[in-house]
């Protein structure tokens, strides 16, 4: 039982280095756009220009509406890098 009560810190230091490396808070999103009245995620990224124009994308199935790209689902923040409006076939 001794044994068992020295090792427990050790046991919850491990654990804590595991999961702190778990998280994947960092992870890049390609970009949302707001369709059919809902946030929809952008399979591919089209905003990669390096400028600081806001990035508009089309698509294929509906040439006539354009679309804001924004940094997350929340639709608040736009996404800079564009340079004129792109065309996706998703």
């Amino acid at each position: 039982m001794k044994i068992f009560k020295s090792l427990m810190p050790v046991m919850a230091l491990v654990m804590a280095v595991g999961l702190a490396f778990a998280n994947k808070a960092d992870v890049q999103s390609n970009g949302w756009v707001e369709r059919n009245n809902m946030p929809y995620q952008l399979q591919t990224d089209p905003c990669n220009s390096g400028t600081q124009e806001l990035c508009k994308v089309s698509f294929t199935d509906d040439l006539g509406t354009i679309h804001q790209v924004y940094t997350t689902s929340d639709l608040q923040t736009p996404k800079k890098d564009g340079s004129g409006v792109y065309i996706l076939s998703e």
